[in-house]
């Protein structure tokens, strides 16, 4: 049996219908990059996360930078965050001259919240968990420590649209929460994309215009920016797939507890969830033994998995060539590196692949 890791294709055939005639009056209308679409579709997600406000931009990655840029963190500024993310986490950083502070994570994945004050120093500017998996960092708690030490919080939430802590969704405890639009998330575009959301509005406005290179107006720009505009097309795609979002987040979480149910008695080390959070899923992260092999074994049988993320951001030649000394203290996130595994997850996936997948991963490994 084949059992894709994604199915993009299946994914554009549940919107084509719905969305074709929105691009048709994109392009009919010549506004690629002002379209209402743009500002709608902000004003949804905004409502769909309980924020008053949310500013589109070209990736996830430049809704961190964005966001950081506007909060003031700048040069040899101190960011505490994790090791075990994509290279953007810690490039953002790099890119205004801030230096990123490694904190280790728990076995859930998600920064050690009781490792982070010690890794405060007075040149701390800011703190930025990392939502990994489509579970929400116990903001309760980091939340409680910024405010002691005077610092901000920006939530990396690229993979957990849907998700939340305590009840509340990122946004909502910090001072913004920055996401990715990318093909393979629960929400996604056909291509890159990503935004920020916040409750703060001196925040929103700045970043509105340092999407746009600082512009007042078309020939007066207050400051430099980039330019990271969300087109139209792009924004007629999401505004449809925000609508039915909920559903697949739903089926994804009902594939994982299928996968719960069928791996109890394994010697797979199923996710770990604080009880307070709501995940939907954008990874089912399991832990193994011999890795590698298995993968190559499940592959074998038709099953494609993923390893996220084979290399800690501590491991990359980038990292290493500028901040070396920063690479300690990490032995949970070392260690799973080498055990954690992907399995297909995605809303397109019968009953009986999800118990394929269970069965044969559970024979392999024990």
């Amino acid at each position: 049996m084949k059992v894709p890791y994604v199915d993009l294709a299946s994914q554009w055939s549940d919107v084509r219908d719905e969305v074709l005639p929105l691009i048709d009056e994109v392009l009919s209308t010549g506004k690629y990059l002002e379209h209402e679409f743009v500002e709608q579709l902000e004003i949804d997600l905004a409502a769909f996360l309980g924020l008053k406000h949310v500013v589109l931009v070209n990736s996830g990655t430049d809704a961190l930078l964005l966001a950081l840029h506007a909060l003031g963190v700048g040069k040899d500024d101190e960011v505490i965050t994790v090791p075990n993310s994509f290279i953007a986490s810690v490039a953002v950083i790099q890119h205004l001259g801030a230096i990123p502070v490694m904190v280790d994570v728990g076995a859930d994945h998600l920064i050690d919240v009781t490792k982070i004050e010690a890794a405060i120093t007075s040149r701390t500017k800011a703190i930025m968990p990392v939502h990994l998996e489509g579970k929400v960092c116990d903001m309760t708690a980091i939340r409680a420590i910024a405010t002691r030490h005077n610092l901000m919080v920006v939530e990396d939430a690229a993979q957990a649209f849907g998700s939340s802590f305590a009840g509340l969704m990122p946004g909502a405890n910090s001072e913004a929460a920055c996401f990715s639009l990318h093909p393979l998330k629960n929400l996604n575009a056909c291509g890159d994309g990503g935004f920020i959301a916040t409750d703060n509005s001196e925040i929103a406005s700045r970043i509105q215009s340092l999407r746009n290179h600082g512009q007042k107006n078309r020939n007066d720009s207050e400051e430099f920016g980039v330019v990271s505009r969300f087109d139209s097309v792009q924004a007629a795609i999401v505004k449809v797939r925000l609508t039915r979002v909920k559903q697949v987040i739903g089926i994804r979480r009902a594939n994982a507890l299928r996968y719960d149910i069928a791996l109890k008695e394994s010697r797979v080390v199923l996710p770990s969830t604080d009880f307070r959070v709501f995940h939907s899923y954008h990874l089912y992260v399991v832990e193994v033994e011999r890795r590698d092999v298995l993968k190559s074994k499940l592959l074998s049988e038709g099953i494609d998995t993923r390893v996220h993320y084979p290399n800690l951001i501590t491991d990359q030649t980038a990292f290493v060539n500028q901040y070396l000394s920063q690479a300690k203290n990490i032995p949970n996130a070392i260690k799973q590196k080498s055990m954690v595994l992907s399995l297909p997850i995605h809303q397109h996936l019968s009953e009986s692949q999800v118990e394929f997948v269970a069965s044969r991963l559970k024979a392999l490994h024990d």
